[in-house]
C-alpha cells in the first residue's frame, strides 16, 4: 500500500491551525515540508514528525491546573498525535511517527518550576503513552538532542545531574549571537504571536512563583513579565535551532499559533471557537454531549464536578448531567470521543452490575455526542 506525499500532507494539514493561508486557501508551509514526506516515501520508511511541546504542568496551580501531573488533557493530545499517525497508516502503510521533545528544561527555571518537576511530568507522560498502547510516539529529552548523554531511560538522579550543562549548551551551540529578542519580535510574525501568548499566560502564572516574590507594583511586576518573556523567546529560538538541526527530516509541528510558514500549528485539545489552551495551561472539563471543553481549573470548578483517576488524584471535570449518575460505574474518556463504561469490581458476595432498560437508555444518549460508546465488565 503506497500514496502519494501530497495525499499525506492532506491528512496531516486537516490536524492543523494556522493563521495566514496560501493564495489557494491551504496551508503555506506545504511546500516546505513536502521534500521531508516525499523522501520517506521514496525510501519506503515511515514519515517523520516533531513536535516540541509538553514541558511541564503550570507553575499557577492555584487557577489553571488540577496538579503538577498530566490528566486528560494531556491524554487527549498525545491521542490525538497518535490518531493523526494511524490515519496516514491506513492509506500508506510504513505510517508515521511523531517524536516528542520537551521543552521544559528550556524555560522550567525562568518561571519558578524545579528540574525535578520537569522529570516528574515527563515520566508519567511516558507512562500514560504507554499505558494507552500510544505506539506512533517516541519521546526525546533536550539533553539527547544536544549529545549530552545517549541515555534514552534516565533515572532521576541522571536526568537532574545534566540539567544545568543541557540549558548552558543549548544557548551556547544554538543561539545566533546576533539574535536580539526585541527585533524579533517586532519583525517576525510567529515570533510576535508566540511572544503575545507568553506575556498572557506569564501575566497570570508568575503571580504564584518564586520568581516575582519581593516584586512590588504593578509596573515592576509587568516589566519583570516582559522581560521573562523575552527570555524565553531567546531561549525558544536556540530550541528551535536545535529540533532544525536534529530533525531536519522531520515534518515540524508545534503547540503555538503562527502563520504556518515553517511549522503546521497543531491544537492538541481543539475547541470550537478558538485555537485551544495547552493541557499544562489548563484543564479539561467533559459533557454528556460528548465535548472536551478545555479552561482554567477555577473557572471549570463553578459548574463541574472533579473526577478522579484511579490514583485518586484529580484527572478533570464532568458536568452535572443525570446521565453520569450511574451506580458501580466508572467512566473513561480517549480521542477523539470514545467512552468507556466500565462495572467496577464488586469483592466476593457481591452483584455484578447489569445493563437494564434505564442503563440502554442512557447508553443510547451518551452514544448521540459519543462514539464508540464502550461497554466493560457488565453481567451477562
Amino acid at each position: 500500500m503506497t500514496s502519494s506525499p501530497m495525499i499525506i500532507l492532506g491528512i496531516i494539514e486537516k490536524y492543523g491551525h494556522n493563521e495566514e493561508k496560501s493564495f489557494s486557501g491551504g496551508w503555506l508551509g506545504r511546500h516546505k515540508m513536502e521534500p521531508r514526506v516525499r523522501k520517506a516515501v521514496d525510501n519506503n520508511q515511515h514519515v517523520p514528525l516533531v513536535l516540541p511541546a509538553f514541558p511541564w504542568k503550570s507553575v499557577n496551580k492555584v487557577e489553571k491546573v488540577l496538579g503538577a501531573l498530566p490528566d486528560l488533557g494531556e491524554l487527549l493530545g498525545l491521542g490525538r498525535l497518535n490518531y493523526l499517525c494511524g490515519e496516514i497508516q491506513e492509506i500508506y502503510s510504513p505510517g508515521a511517527k511523531v517524536t516528542v521533545t520537551s521543552d521544559g528544561l528550556v524555560y522550567n527555571d525562568l518561571v519558578g518550576i524545579s528540574d525535578e518537576e520537569v522529570y516528574e511530568y515527563g515520566a508519567a507522560l511516558r507512562r500514560m503513552s504507554e499505558e494507552q498502547g500510544y505506539h506512533n510516539i517516541d519521546f526525546f529529552r533536550i539533553m539527547n538532542l544536544l549529545g549530552i548523554t545517549d541515555q534514552i531511560v534516565m533515572t532521576k538522579e541522571e536526568y537532574l545531574s545534566t540539567c544545568g550543562q543541557t540549558r548552558e549548551a543549548l544557548v551556547e551551540r544554538f543561539l545566533d549571537p546576533t539574535f536580539i529578542a526585541a527585533e524579533a519580535i517586532e519583525k517576525d510574525r510567529d515570533m510576535n504571536l508566540t511572544y503575545c501568548g507568553y506575556i498572557k499566560f506569564l501575566t497570570k502564572d508568575l503571580k504564584h512563583s518564586p520568581v516575582t516574590q519581593g516584586i512590588v507594583g504593578g509596573h515592576a511586576y509587568r516589566r519583570a513579565v516582559k522581560q521573562i518573556a523575552q527570555e524565553m523567546i531567546t531561549r525558544g529560538s536556540a530550541f528551535a535551532s536545535a529540533i532544525e538541526s536534529a530533525f531536519p527530516d522531520h515534518v515540524r509541528l508545534s503547540i503555538h499559533r503562527s502563520s504556518g510558514r515553517n511549522k503546521l500549528s497543531f491544537p492538541l485539545v481543539p475547541q470550537p471557537n478558538h485555537f485551544s489552551m495547552t493541557p499544562w495551561h489548563s484543564a479539561v472539563a467533559v459533557t454528556a454531549k460528548g465535548e472536551f471543553r478545555t479552561g482554567h481549573m477555577l473557572s471549570l470548578a463553578e459548574m463541574h464536578d472533579v473526577v478522579k483517576n484511579k490514583d485518586g488524584r484529580p484527572f478533570c471535570f464532568r458536568d452535572r448531567s443525570p446521565l453520569w449518575e450511574w451506580e458501580g460505574v466508572e467512566f473513561e474518556f480517549a480521542y477523539p470521543k470514545t467512552l468507556i463504561v466500565r462495572a467496577k469490581k464488586v469483592e466476593d458476595g457481591g452483584v455484578t452490575p447489569r445493563l437494564g432498560e434505564e442503563e440502554m437508555k442512557k447508553l443510547k444518549q451518551f452514544g448521540k455526542g459519543f462514539s464508540p460508546v464502550i461497554t466493560s465488565g457488565f453481567a451477562v
